[in-house]
């Protein structure tokens, strides 16, 4: 393989229903090892919340403009590349490099595809492609086959047989999936799919409802060795989209046949298809004879990848990149962390990972919705324990704001007809709802029959149920606490059980020597002495977790990617840790958000994998005792809880990433932003609201930078603003809003800058405005007037992207900043 300089690495773009920072966070890692071996990297992409966008110190040239054909032909005509990756953009990287091969762009400039070959992308975009070439090799596979009529519709159906799964060839949407029982569903789902469907086209495959789904993640050298990183299961089974299930790493179910035949099998595909690097196949395993089919190969980084990594702690992303220049996995040294050939030796666990999914729904709407085929959550959590039980536990308490009770007394109020048709058609909640069931009297028969989960996840369940029942019925009792602690119940659902506060609770594990203790995430599980510098909570006899050097500086994580804020928090939170670093600050942070680019080892010192509770946070600074701890501001009942304590670390409250309330308006908005630091101010840019093309009223969700405004209105609104924003209490960005009124601007309001409009800035005036602000709260000697803030680069379009369309949900009367999914950014010329 010929030494490779230069590699074009094509983005995933604006977040959306199936991708979100996962794909970024690996795009981070694997830059950074390929700018380390002296390869110039250029990134195209459009997604403003970014990190790797933003670091010119891994990526030599950053592109931002549309993910089209074009845009990418420009770049290879200016850069030059040797190579193109496609596998850090998810499945549009795959079909703009399909096109590109159509056009013989690289054929002709002598560009070479690293991850995969040519055939292999043409196979990934056409599921009837990779499945001849699988069945010639004997893989198990579902019928399926491809119709650009009803007619030929109802013919393939009738021949595969009910239920059947009709969806789009190359969708214009994310979720273009259908579930159809019978010829009276068919006629409409054959007609949206054509609809969503660039070519016209759409696929009519057997449906495996009722089996388990099972992923695994296999990697694989030019030289054919390969070897098997994860085997995930998937709670949920077929029917229900991965990506809306509760799933565990490694599977709990599944004999060691089964394991070994999906190996094996994984093993042959990626054989087959002659990828190098990553590869995640999907199989339904029938449970009752055994057989299995694959459902899916998706040789590309995506959200079970990143899981794989964060709950076995091997680092995928490394070894990729030195796969992609052309090392076997002998040849690959992860450096003194880990043991020789490290990279070589696959995964094994001692604990359990589970990861829960995230929902954009309101209480009301997750009512109203049933879970199927297409994803509908937006992000993901994970737990880690020694039991499934204990992981989950974590897991969902990991959630942004998840209630107090785990929605216990909202399950309790359900009739027995509502419960029923619950358990029966799934719905966000279900896992309450099965708790409900149990408490309710239901057998694990009636409830496997009903829901098709294996029996064993029925007792993890009852577990959970018994510990919740002993704690209500025996509050204040040392030996039920002990045990509930080591089933990963948090200080504040005991104290709500027992009907006292989370103080209380704390001080009883403090009279009774209570103690946490945390254990590393290594991918031996302890046969050799490495380290990843990743760890859970665990009430157990030894320490793992060691004191970092100092100074240090603890940040607690925004969480799971959630609509409003997508991943502005992670590129926040991650730029503010890079300028700590800057400073000789060892990180750490707490999240527990699989796919965020905060957790990755060139950021982060050390992790956490714990909820974002005061417990953990006290028991993490008992530890590292850092200097300063960073809390998102959303984050109240955290903020408030630590004042409780006498803390002897600082706590700074990041800028809030809620989202402000600011009606639209029939008149033009503008906002003047501001970075303060408590004496100075520093004018950032002018923003104006874009209209809508359908309400015709304007809010701060699409916007154009700078505002047309003539010069002396904008001196006079300057010196308005200014006058506002010196009047603000503490440090941050804050913008200035005002309404046009004929020829004049009114002032309305100030408000703190969202996140995601703080993402958007720095990509406009290329600079890192989180790094800015990480230094004047950190550093005493630091202010405004030493800082250095480039104008704006020209003319710059945001807009945002919702999941209206995707989840099949009308769209308020105007979409709000609250539903942001995404968000893309173009420069004007």
């Amino acid at each position: 393989m010929k030494k490779i300089n230069s590699i074009l690495i094509i983005g995933a773009g604006p977040n959306n229903i199936q991708h979100g920072d996962e794909v970024d966070s690996a795009t981070y890692q694997v830059a950074t090892y390929l700018h380390r071996e002296g390869v110039t990297t250029i990134l195209a992409d459009n997604n403003p919340f970014s990190y790797s966008l933003n670091d010119s110190s891994v990526i030599d040239h950053s592109s931002i403009g549309p993910l089209t054909v074009d845009h990418l032909i420009a770049l290879i005509e200016k850069y030059q590349p040797q190579a193109i990756l496609p596998t850090l953009g998810n499945r549009q990287a795959f079909l703009l490099t399909q096109e590109l091969l159509e056009k013989g762009i690289l054929r002709e400039r002598e560009i070479e595809l690293l991850g995969v070959p040519e055939a292999t992308v043409r196979q990934i975009n056409n599921p009837v492609l990779l499945e001849r070439t699988l069945r010639r090799m004997d893989a198990p596979m579902k019928k399926i086959a491809t119709v650009n009529n009803y007619p030929d519709a109802l013919d393939e159906a009738n021949k595969i047989g009910y239920p059947v799964i009709i969806r789009s060839v190359l969708p214009k949407i994310t979720s273009t999936r259908q579930i159809v029982h019978d010829q009276s569903e068919l006629a409409d789902a054959v007609s949206k799919c054509l609809r969503h469907s660039r070519a016209e086209q759409v696929y009519v495959q057997q449906s495996l409802a009722g089996y388990k789904e099972i992923e695994v993640v296999v990697q694989r050298d030019h030289s054919g060795t390969m070897m098997m990183l994860g085997m995930v299961e998937d709670v949920d089974p077929i029917g229900i989209h991965a990506g809306d299930s509760i799933a565990f790493n490694p599977a709990q179910t599944l004999l060691d046949r089964q394991i070994q035949d999906m190996r094996d099998t994984a093993f042959a595909i990626t054989r087959k298809l002659r990828i190098v690097g990553i590869n995640h196949i999907q199989f339904a395993l029938d449970p009752v004879s055994d057989n299995f089919y694959v459902i899916k190969s998706s040789p590309y980084f995506d959200r079970m990848v990143s899981f794989v990594a964060q709950s076995t702690g091997y680092p995928i992303s490394m070894v990729c990149a030195q796969l992609y220049l052309g090392r076997t996995l002998r040849e690959i040294d992860l450096g003194p962390s880990f043991t020789k050939h490290a990279a070589l030796i696959e995964p094994v666990m001692d604990h359990i990972a589970a990861r829960v999914p995230v929902w954009g729904f309101s209480p009301e709407e997750a009512r109203k919705q049933v879970l199927g085929t297409e994803k509908k959550s937006v992000g993901t959590v994970f737990g880690i324990g020694r039991s499934p039980a204990e992981a989950l536990f974590k897991a969902v308490e990991s959630r942004y704001h998840e209630p107090t009770d785990f929605h216990l007394n909202e399950q309790k109020k359900l009739s027995e007809d509502e419960l029923i048709d619950r358990l029966v058609h799934p719905h966000p909640d279900r896992l309450f709802s099965l708790l409900e069931a149990m408490r309710r009297g239901y057998t694990t028969y009636e409830l496997v029959e009903m829901t098709k989960i294996d029996p064993f996840y029925f007792d993890q369940l009852a577990q959970m149920r018994d510990l919740i029942n002993e704690l209500i019925n025996h509050p204040g009792k040392e030996p039920v606490l002990v045990k509930a602690k080591h089933m990963g119940l948090s200080n504040k659902l005991i104290a709500k059980l027992w009907k006292t506060t989370p103080r209380q609770i704390y001080q009883l594990m403090q009279d009774h020597n209570l103690n946490m203790k945390y254990k590393e995430v290594e991918p031996s599980a302890g046969e050799f002495d490495q380290h990843t510098q990743t760890f859970y909570s665990a009430y157990e006899d030894e320490n793992e977790a060691l004191t970092l050097p100092q100074p240090s500086a603890l940040f607690i994580g925004t969480g799971g990617l959630r609509l409003g804020l997508s991943n502005a928090g992670d590129f926040f939170v991650a730029s503010m840790m890079m300028q700590l670093h800057k400073q000789k600050f060892h990180t750490i942070i707490m999240n527990c958000n699989p796919s965020s680019v905060t957790l990755n080892t060139l950021i982060a010192d050390k992790r956490y994998i714990e909820p974002a509770s005061a417990e953990n946070v006290l028991s993490i600074v008992e530890i590292d005792q850092p200097q300063l701890i960073f809390v998102p501001a959303s984050y109240t009942g955290l903020l408030e809880a630590l004042k409780e304590y006498d803390l002897q670390s600082k706590v700074i409250t990041l800028p809030d990433d809620r989202l402000n309330n600011l009606q639209p308006k029939s008149n033009q908005l503008v906002a003047l932003d501001y970075l303060w630091d408590g004496n100075n101010k520093k004018f950032l840019a002018s923003t104006a609201a874009l209209q809508s093309p359908t309400k015709f009223d304007y809010e701060m969700i699409n916007l154009r930078l700078p505002a047309e405004i003539p010069a002396d209105q904008l001196a006079t609104m300057k010196e308005q603003a200014g006058a506002v924003v010196e009047q603000q209490d503490t440090p941050g960005f804050y913008q200035v809003i005002f309404e046009q009124e004929g020829l004049t601007y009114k002032s309305l309001t100030v408000q703190s800058i969202t996140l995601p409009e703080v993402a958007f800035l720095s990509k406009s005036m290329g600079t890192n405005l989180p790094a800015i602000l990480g230094r004047l709260v950190s550093d005493e000697d630091f202010t405004l007037a030493d800082a250095q803030i480039p104008q704006p680069m020209g003319t710059v379009i945001y807009r945002a992207s919702f999941p209206f369309e995707s989840l099949h949900m009308k769209p308020e009367q105007t979409p709000g900043p609250d539903k942001i999914i995404g968000a893309e950014i173009q420069f004007i010329e």
